[in-house]
């Protein structure tokens, strides 16, 4: 007998009286353990706090694509509006048509007549199908439609949940690759969604590429699992365009790539598997034919733009590996991992279980992790800006979350009740940090363990007034 059934038998259901309400019940108690239903939870959720604390606001509804956002939305405006990929349009609609938003100059140049943006197309191309759509209603209803009215402000925070609910579907199939429980699927796609800065990147700070990168990766990963056995051109022609596109959302997240034998037993089986199907396999010409193909957008942007192939955009920034901040990146207060994070310590938990199912995947998962947390601590500016916690780490949550998703499919019902509710805490207090920094407690760089701490203690009271 499965839980549902004990669950469904205890109820008070032996008068007729309650026959048909127990029927109900375990449609109910049905319905509420599919994994579609807690996406879909997660969805409708979403829209009501941007609702309430976005879309209402007089303010801030028009302030949803902002600040680094705007250097990728004007691919958009530039290619589909304005026919300006230029960019002339920020001196005039932007700064002059529409004071109502926060005004940001994305644009670089090299002389008076070539003008870029240092900003990477890839994220314009995710939500451009749903910017058309509000387009085309703006266009079709004599509404002002030059990029920048309220219509499409919404549209983005539309995009991102649809990539949201992508990047859920697609989790689901990598969870199911490592056996993980359908109840614990359930639990940690929630958790870990309302319990960490995802949410806020997905309904607030919409504009920006992490929810969109965090959903095509967990599509590469899901398809990468499905295909791995036979990959014929046409399979790795769609592993090798998602891989771009990857690339195009945020070059630095190719290191996923990096990951990818955690979906193997042994390295010697990775090995086998890398030597006969990529290096041996002729479908791997299409595959990379597709990634060149999509990355080479990119390129022809910069072409058309200064007349070269190619430029560094991000003059000025860049790594330094004799300069890691390790520390700073996972425990600072500034902006440490765990501090805003503290949810993914179940993650740390799911290793010593995992370990004893498999050494490599587990010793594997802590070499390329700690290497990939040492690359991004060297980045010039390791705290990334005006930024809700680590922001680059959410595209590879699903790999913070298989541990998670071990932990709690491999103890004791009697471990399983004492963790519950410390996770469901951390749930709750990602929340309230969301709130907090909306709210402009939290503040976006420059905090300090003092105004944390008292934060933490009144984290809906505004600061000053305890």
């Amino acid at each position: 007998m499965n839980s549902l059934s004990k669950l469904y038998f205890v109820l008070p259901i032996n008068t007729p009286y309650f026959v048909h309400y127990g029927i109900k019940m375990e449609t109910i108690l049905k319905i509420c353990s599919s994994y579609k239903f807690w996406v879909g939870f997660c969805f409708i959720y979403s829209i009501v706090f941007a609702f309430f604390f976005r879309f209402s606001n007089p303010e801030k509804r028009h302030n949803i694509v902002i600040s680094d956002a705007k250097g990728y939305y004007a691919y958009f405006s530039g290619f589909f509006i304005h026919d300006d990929l230029n960019f002339n349009f920020n001196q005039t609609v932007e700064l002059k048509d529409h004071p109502e938003t926060q005004y940001t100059d994305y644009r670089y140049k090299l002389d008076k007549d070539r003008v870029y943006t240092k900003y990477y197309i890839g994220t314009a191309i995710a939500y451009t199908p749903i910017l058309l759509s509000a387009h085309a209603i703006s266009v079709g209803l004599g509404w002002p439609s030059d990029g920048y009215t309220l219509w499409y402000h919404y549209a983005i925070v539309v995009a991102s949940l649809i990539y949201l609910t992508l990047a859920m579907i697609f989790m689901s199939s990598v969870f199911d690759f490592f056996n993980i429980k359908s109840w614990v699927k359930n639990l940690i796609v929630v958790g870990v969604y309302l319990g960490t800065n995802w949410f806020f990147y997905t309904t607030w700070e919409s504009g920006l590429s992490h929810s969109y990168s965090a959903a095509v990766i967990a599509c590469f990963l899901a398809l990468f699992i499905k295909y791995k056995q036979s990959l014929t051109p046409r399979r790795m022609a769609i592993l090798g365009a998602l891989l771009g596109f990857i690339i195009l959302l945020r070059p630095t997240n190719l290191f996923v790539v990096a990951f990818l034998p955690i979906f193997f037993p042994s390295w010697a089986q990775f090995t086998v598997f890398f030597r006969n199907s990529i290096l041996r396999n002729k479908a791997s010409i299409a595959g990379l034919l597709t990634v060149f193909s999509v990355v080479f957008i990119q390129l022809i942007c910069y072409k058309v733009q200064i007349d070269q192939w190619y430029i560094y955009a991000y003059e000025g920034e860049g790594f330094n590996f004799l300069k890691p901040n390790i520390q700073k990146f996972l425990f600072s207060i500034r902006k440490g991992f765990f501090i805003y994070t503290p949810i993914m310590i179940f993650s740390l938990f799911g290793l010593y279980h995992w370990y004893k199912k498999s050494k490599f995947q587990v010793s594997y998962w802590l070499l390329i992790m700690l290497a990939h947390i040492y690359i991004l601590s060297c980045w010039h500016m390791w705290w990334y800006g005006g930024t809700f916690g680590t922001r680059v780490m959410v595209e590879y949550y699903i790999f913070w979350m298989i541990p998670i998703g071990v932990f709690f499919s491999s103890i004791s019902r009697k471990y399983v009740y004492l963790s519950i509710p410390l996770f469901l805490f951390f749930i709750l207090n990602g929340q309230l940090q969301t709130y907090s920094y909306i709210h402009g407690m939290l503040l976006w760089d420059n905090m300090t363990w003092k105004l944390f701490k008292d934060v933490f203690l009144f984290p809906m009271v505004p600061y000053g007034t305890f």
